[in-house]
């Protein structure tokens, strides 16, 4: 694709979701979202195979589906009020019809079983607008729609997609259905958290999607598609190991690193909600993550095939410069994230 249609529809995309966050009216929001989704529709299909194909198709029909369900339940809120705004209260059927939508959309269980299809068939550049960009606006949305009647079943639908997101990555060895479980996990985190304080679930966004595009980015540079890929990454470049080290378990939440902040600000807000029963499963699904972010890291830095000694050290010779700026601006990244995790936790003491 030529590099002005794929910027313009960049461009789209990132309108659609401003649109949506900034709108205040229901058919202005179903707009933004739509979009956003056909804008992406023509990047998702730009390598033309047939698993490619496919995963658009699935990903067009799901959001296509959730677009339907999202413009009914709008349909019926403007009918029951008179009124297309967002700050009239919302009917039960509309907040089912919308709570369904948007769970389409950001992969929420029990509605995530597209998730780890379409991620498979992409590549990790298209993967990546999907597991991070794409679930800005429906968040918002959800964020939204917790200060309606259905706390309970959003809760429940966290906790559910938390369980699924740790249980289904265990027997995956394609590194792509991983991070699609990984996803999977961490929306369950960040909408069980925005029941209670919108201002943390928001923070944990920010740090979800500094640190998912960060391993996307490495992965995607160093081209790996499953578990054992990773064992030649020592020879093709030796930092690479200790940013997919760092950035896994970040993922998985292990302190000091960056993603324990997720995991410590949504136990923080429950526990000062008196929702210490909802926080086990919560700990749980976490504990069950942790496996496969080890074993990603196990791969990494503890298997390696014999090599001859000259193949071990083929690094040194490499001539391709525009390893550089990549290499600089994944790092930057990882630190920008760690950096971050101080005036964060210092917000959430002020604003809990």
């Amino acid at each position: 694709m030529h590099r002005i249609i794929s910027t313009l529809l960049l461009l789209t995309i990132a309108l659609g979701t401003v649109i949506v966050i900034t709108s205040e009216n229901w058919f202005i929001i179903w707009v933004g979202l739509e979009t956003s989704t056909l804008a992406l529709v023509p990047l998702l299909c730009s390598n033309f195979s047939p698993r490619n194909i496919e995963a658009t198709i699935k990903y067009f029909l799901i959001q296509a589906m959730s677009a339907a369900l999202l413009l009914n339940g709008a349909l019926i809120q403007a009918w029951v009020t008179g009124s297309w705004s967002v700050l009239e209260p919302v009917n039960t059927v509309t907040s089912l019809a919308v709570a369904a939508a948007l769970a389409f959309k950001i992969g929420l269980a029990p509605c995530h079983f597209w998730l780890p299809d379409v991620l498979q068939g992409l590549p990790f550049s298209n993967g990546l607008i999907i597991a991070t960009w794409q679930k800005i606006a429906p968040l918002i949305l959800v964020f939204s729609i917790n200060e309606l009647t259905l706390t309970n079943l959003v809760l429940t639908a966290s906790i559910i997609s938390v369980l699924v997101g740790g249980w289904g990555g265990l027997n995956q060895t394609q590194m792509r259905k991983i991070l699609a479980f990984s996803s999977i996990g961490n929306m369950g985190w960040i909408v069980a958290t925005s029941t209670y304080s919108y201002n943390t679930a928001l923070a944990m966004l920010l740090i979800y999607l500094i640190i998912n595009t960060t391993i996307f980015l490495i992965l995607d540079f160093l081209n790996v598609s499953t578990l054992g890929h990773l064992n030649i990454v020592a020879q093709l470049s030796p930092i690479s190991i200790v940013l997919i080290i760092l950035t896994t378990l970040s993922l998985g939440g292990l302190p000091p690193l960056t993603g324990f902040m997720l995991k410590f600000f949504s136990l923080y807000v429950l526990i000062n909600n008196n929702s210490i029963l909802i926080s086990f499963p919560l700990i749980l699904g976490a504990l069950l993550s942790l496996f496969f972010y080890l074993r990603i890291s196990f791969n990494t830095s503890l298997i390696l095939f014999p090599h001859h000694i000259i193949t071990l050290t083929s690094w040194r010779n490499s001539n391709s410069i525009k390893e550089i700026p990549i290499k600089a601006w994944l790092i930057s990244c990882l630190f920008i994230g760690g950096t971050a995790t101080m005036p964060l936790a210092l917000s959430l003491y002020i604003i809990t």
